[in-house]
């Protein structure tokens, strides 16, 4: 069972993120909202969070978990398909190294 979840709000500029959805333009005020209810619904589960700050280099960057796979005690860091992504491993790397004594990750062309 897990006890954490890594967490990061939407940037003021997430709406350039990547989207294969006709839903419409994303409305950052609803975005972070929707956030907050998310984190408060997994402090209810019991989780604890560990809270990464927005980052508008990363439009796609709320989504932490396309950059990783947990299972037990091992981390996988993911290699995102698109390139505009591909920093967020950066900061992951450093998170995760505080839970996992090792990491793997997934090399190109995976």
């Amino acid at each position: 069972m897990f006890t954490r979840a890594i967490v990061r709000p939407p940037s003021p500029n997430f709406a350039e993120g990547l989207t294969t959805s006709s839903l419409g333009a994303p409305h950052y005020e609803r975005a972070l909202k929707q956030h907050q209810a998310y984190c408060r619904a997994l402090e209810q589960c019991g989780l604890r969070l560990t809270w990464l700050a927005a980052d508008e280099q990363f439009p796609d960057s709320t989504f932490v978990e396309d950059t990783s796979v947990i299972a037990g005690q091992c981390a996988i860091l993911t290699r995102p398909g698109a390139s505009s992504r591909a920093g967020e491993i950066v900061e992951m790397r450093r998170v995760l190294a505080g839970f996992f004594p090792a990491l793997s990750g997934i090399n190109s062309p995976g």
